[in-house]
């Protein structure tokens, strides 16, 4: 298993003690005992109950899987429930909006072609001799012809 995934592990251990007992009870044994045991023992995140944990330094994988917990295991009725899984689909609706709008297709086509255009439009420019250069080619053309 590899650091991050022992830290998210910590994280949401330690998640879990803040909630206290009352959370704790409603999860598996096994599930809980799973992240005490693969929890990175040196890593022990701290929070402040007081402050919303997305304001805190916590990962998102550690979020994630604490609103997994809370869809599986916490959730009193089918109303939380599907308010919840409302929440997640606008959410990830917003996700691939703006995602749609950073990367659109069809814009980036649009952006090709009036690249093209730019680069396609070379105007002539008229080249002229320095004065130097006129009066070394007049002196070289008196040499050569004789």
């Amino acid at each position: 298993m590899n650091i991050k995934t022992e830290e998210i592990y910590s994280e949401v251990y330690q998640v879990l003690n803040l909630l206290g007992n009352q959370y704790i009870d409603k999860l598996p044994n096994s599930l809980f005992n799973m992240l005490k045991e693969k929890r990175n023992i040196s890593y022990t995140p701290k929070y402040i109950q007081d402050i919303p944990l997305n304001k805190q330094n916590i990962k998102k994988e550690t979020l994630a899987i604490i609103v997994l917990l809370h869809l599986n295991y916490w959730c009193e009725n089918e109303e939380e429930m599907l308010q919840l899984k409302q929440m997640l689909k606008n959410n990830e609706d917003r996700y691939q909006q703006e995602i749609r709008n950073k990367y659109n297709p069809d814009d980036i086509f649009k952006k090709y072609k009036q690249e093209n255009i730019v680069e396609n439009q070379v105007s002539m420019i008229e080249y002229k001799e320095s004065l130097f250069k006129r009066f070394i080619s007049k002196i070289k053309s008196i040499f050569i012809k004789k």
